[in-house]
């Protein structure tokens, strides 16, 4: 992850320098984990940058702060307007954009009411598994950390705080040397990855869990459970156990950051014959041509943005 050559921010209506961009000791989201926020990619589509989903994730960066009791004082067209200019004002084009609301630092305390503040980040790679793993299978280990169940914390909001849960997951697989932890809902059947939702493959069947397994509701995952549909294979949703996963033909991550990545072992247990298997390359390849432009089926997942700026009041994106 690299900030080097990244001017330019943008923090409650306003583009502002990199290093103007601070807040104050005393902002509650700091001490109490009392944020939300999105991961969202932009990549070349046909020559131009295109964000991609954006509807999607806006939707459920709203979604979470409701459910945090924060209101964001923008609309969505305004957060829309602003990624973009983002994007052109850093030169970007292949990008990763994380929208934030927060509550800002007028008082603390666990029962203070603050205001929500909300800022961008645009910059250009985002990356958690490393290219070699993305191409040729991660390792992964059950965590001794559980995921949190719904009725501890809710599990399809995107917030700051739970991912204290996904961080000492990590730590832990990359201490033992792996690729990824795997956390086990209070049930002890899979839940996701430490940043990414799984999908077992069984002959022409992708299966993944749900809500009642306490996952994040993956934009991605929506994604392939549609390109699956559009590709001709059976889809199923429900619980995965870990002897199920141990039992596929093929098992994928997917996500923002790390997109589609093949799951070639399970504690040094091998997962299928080969890795990446044909299904999963399947996937992967239409959600490649999905992203880009080439497949005119998903262009209304493209959110396009104009090569310059435009006058105040006119739309950029497109």
């Amino acid at each position: 992850m690299a900030f080097e050559n990244i001017q330019w921010t943008w923090m409650n209506g306003k583009f502002v320098p990199w290093a103007e961009s601070t807040v104050p000791l005393s902002t509650h989201a700091l001490h109490y984990g009392t944020g939300v926020f999105e991961g969202i990619r932009s990549y070349t589509a046909n020559g131009e940058p295109a964000i991609f989903r954006l509807d999607a994730h806006l939707e459920r960066f709203y979604q979470s702060a409701a459910v945090y009791g924060m209101r964001i004082p923008f609309r969505r067209e305004q957060l829309a307007e602003a990624i973009c200019g983002l994007i052109r004002r850093n030169q970007l084009t292949e990008a990763y954009i994380r929208p934030i609301a927060y509550m800002g630092a007028e008082t603390l305390g666990i029962r203070a009411q603050c205001s929500t503040e909300t800022a961008i980040l645009a910059w250009p790679h985002m990356a958690h598994i490393r290219e070699e793993s993305r191409r040729r299978g991660a390792r992964l280990t059950v965590s001794p950390y559980r995921k949190f169940d719904a009725r501890m914390m809710p599990t399809t909001a995107k917030a700051c705080g739970q991912y204290l849960n996904s961080r000492l997951a990590t730590m832990e697989a990359s201490r033992r040397g792996y690729d990824e932890a795997l956390l086990l809902n209070i049930e002890g059947n899979v839940a996701e990855a430490a940043v990414a939702n799984v999908f077992v493959v069984n002959g022409r069947t992708l299966r993944t869990n749900d809500e009642k397994s306490s996952i994040l509701m993956g934009i991605t995952r929506d994604s392939i459970l549609q390109l699956a549909v559009a590709e001709g294979f059976e889809v199923e949703v429900g619980t995965i156990t870990v002897e199920d996963l141990l039992q596929a033909d093929e098992a994928f991550l997917c996500g923002t950051a790390c997109e589609i990545v093949p799951v070639a072992e399970v504690d040094d247990k091998r997962i299928g014959r080969v890795s990446p298997g044909p299904v999963t390359e399947q996937i992967r390849g239409a959600f490649d041509r999905a992203k880009t432009g080439a497949s005119s089926k998903w262009a209304h997942w493209l959110h396009r943005v104009a090569a310059e700026d435009v006058p105040v009041g006119t739309a950029a994106c497109r």
